[in-house]
C-alpha cells in the first residue's frame, strides 16, 4: 500500500498545475472555466464535493472559514455486480480510499487533519467493507486489527479531528442490530483514539452547530443543525422517536432508516444530506408513519439536495421532496438502479402535485443500461447526462451558489461544465 509520504509526492505531482488558489468564477454564467482545472477553494467559500469514484458514496466539504469534513467514503466488491456496476474511476488500479485521499490533497495540499469524518450508516458503499481493501492493518491484537477500507483507508493519509457516525456511544439505538461493517469502522476509530487522539462524540439530533465551523466559528452565518439519527426526528424543537411509535419497528433491520441527516445554512443558502435515509417505519396503527417526509419537513426547504439513497426507489417520497423542494438535486450513482422512473419524476414535478419552479437532477453518473429511461420522458430536460465528480459551491456569504462538473477519468480535476450562478434562499 502506499505510504503517506509516497501518497503525497505522486498527488503533488498530478496537480502541478497548481489550480488551488487559483481565480473565483466570473459572476456571470459563461463557458471561462470549462477546460480549465478548477479554481478551487478560497475563504469565503463554503464548498462541496460529491467525489465520484464509481464504487460507492463520498462527500468532502470545505466550510468558509477552512474547516473540513469528509462525510463517508465508500469500498467494496462491486465487482460482484457486473455489467449492472458502474465503472471504477479514475480507474481499478487503486481502492476508493486512496483515490478520495489524493482528491483531498488536490484541493488542499498543506491539509494533515481533516476536522470531521462521519459516517452517515453502516453499509459499506458508505464506510468501507469488512473484507475488501487494502489489506487488514496488521495490528498485533487480532480483536483490534481492521480492514484497511473506505473511511479507514482515507484515515491512512489524513489525521481525523472528531469522528460520528450512528451509534456511538453503546451503539444499542435503536437497537443492537447493525451489519457486520460497523465493527470494522469501529475498530478503527478506536486505533485513531490510541494512536494520536481522535475524538469521538454522540450525534445529538436537535444540536446546533456539533458540526459546525472550528477555525474561525464566528466570522460567517455558517451553521449546521443534526436533524435525524436513528429514526429521530427534530421536528419543532422536540426530538420524535419513530420507531417507538409501533413495537414492530425494533423488528426491521433497515439500516438507512437510521441515516445521519443534517442541514446546512451558509447566509440564505441551504444544503441537506441525509446518508441512505429511506425505509418504511410504521405508526401505532401500523400505517406507514411516513418517515423520510417528516424529515423533509424538519429540514423545510433547502437549495441543494443530496438525494436520499442515491434516488433509488424505496427514497425520495413526494412528501419529502416537495418539503425540500430544491432547486439542485445531487445524486451519487454506482450502479444502474440509482437512477429510478419514479424517483426521477417526484423530484422534476412541477405541476399541482410537485412544487413550483426550475429544478435540475444532477447525478454523478448515468449507467449506461439506466439511460432508456430517459427516452420520451418530459423530465428529461431537467437532467443533467453527465460524470464526474459533482461540486457545488456557495459564495457572496451564501448569496449565489454554481454547480460544477469535474472530470473524473483522471486526475486533472478540469472542469466539463458549469451551471449557475444561481440565486439563494429558496427557504424565503
Amino acid at each position: 500500500m502506499t505510504t503517506r509520504r509516497e501518497f503525497l509526492v505522486s498527488a503533488a505531482a498530478i496537480g502541478a498545475t497548481a489550480y488551488w488558489g487559483g481565480t473565483r468564477t466570473k459572476s456571470a454564467a459563461d463557458d471561462s472555466e470549462v477546460g480549465k482545472a478548477y479554481g478551487g477553494w478560497k475563504e469565503g467559500d463554503f464548498d462541496l464535493h460529491f467525489i465520484h469514484t464509481g464504487v460507492g458514496e463520498c462527500a468532502f466539504y470545505i466550510y468558509p472559514d477552512g474547516t473540513t469534513a469528509l462525510v463517508d467514503a465508500g469500498d467494496w466488491k462491486i465487482a460482484d455486480y457486473g455489467e449492472n456496476g458502474a465503472a471504477p474511476r479514475p480507474n481499478d488500479s487503486k481502492r476508493p480510499g486512496e483515490w478520495i485521499a489524493r482528491y483531498i490533497s488536490r484541493l488542499l495540499p498543506e491539509l494533515k487533519t481533516i476536522d470531521y469524518a462521519v459516517a452517515s450508516h453502516f453499509h459499506s458503499d458508505h464506510t468501507g467493507e469488512v473484507r475488501i481493501g487494502a489489506g487488514m492493518k496488521g495490528l498485533s491484537d487480532p480483536d483490534a486489527d481492521y480492514q484497511i477500507s473506505g473511511i479507514a483507508h482515507v484515515g491512512e493519509y489524513y489525521r481525523f479531528g472528531k469522528a460520528f457516525d450512528r451509534g456511538y456511544p453503546d451503539y444499542s439505538r435503536p437497537t443492537p442490530w447493525a451489519p457486520e461493517e460497523r465493527e470494522n469502522l469501529v475498530r478503527f476509530w478506536k486505533y485513531a483514539e490510541s494512536e494520536y487522539g481522535l475524538k469521538r462524540e454522540r450525534f445529538e439530533v436537535g444540536a446546533l452547530d456539533q458540526l459546525g465551523a472550528v477555525r474561525a466559528p464566528d466570522r460567517y452565518a455558517f451553521h449546521i443543525r443534526n436533524v435525524a439519527a436513528n429514526g429521530v426526528v427534530w421536528e419543532n424543537g422536540a426530538a420524535v422517536d419513530y420507531f417507538a411509535k409501533n413495537a414492530e419497528n425494533t423488528n426491521q433491520q433497515n439500516e438507512n432508516t437510521r441515516s445521519l441527516a443534517w442541514v446546512v445554512e451558509y447566509g440564505p443558502f441551504r444544503f441537506y444530506a441525509g446518508g441512505d435515509l429511506s425505509g418504511v417505519l410504521r405508526d401505532a396503527e401500523g400505517q406507514n408513519a411516513d418517515f423520510e417526509g417528516a424529515v423533509g419537513r424538519a429540514v423545510g426547504r433547502v437549495d441543494v439536495c443530496k438525494a436520499n439513497h442515491h434516488s433509488y426507489k424505496d427514497a425520495m417520497t413526494k412528501s419529502f421532496v416537495n418539503a425540500v423542494a430544491p432547486r439542485v438535486f445531487v445524486v451519487c450513482v454506482w450502479d444502474r438502479w440509482h437512477f429510478q422512473e419514479n424517483t426521477t419524476e417526484n423530484m422534476c414535478d412541477d405541476s399541482m402535485t410537485g412544487y413550483p419552479g426550475p429544478r435540475m437532477i444532477c447525478p454523478t453518473t448515468i449507467h449506461p443500461l439506466s439511460k432508456p429511461l430517459l427516452e420520451g420522458k418530459s423530465w428529461r430536460k431537467n437532467v443533467v447526462e453527465r460524470e464526474g465528480h459533482v461540486v457545488v459551491k456557495a459564495y457572496d456569504g451564501g448569496a449565489r451558489y454554481k454547480v460544477y462538473y469535474l472530470s473524473a477519468q483522471d486526475e486533472s480535476m478540469t472542469v466539463d461544465a458549469v451551471y449557475g450562478p444561481f440565486e439563494s434562499g429558496r427557504a424565503i
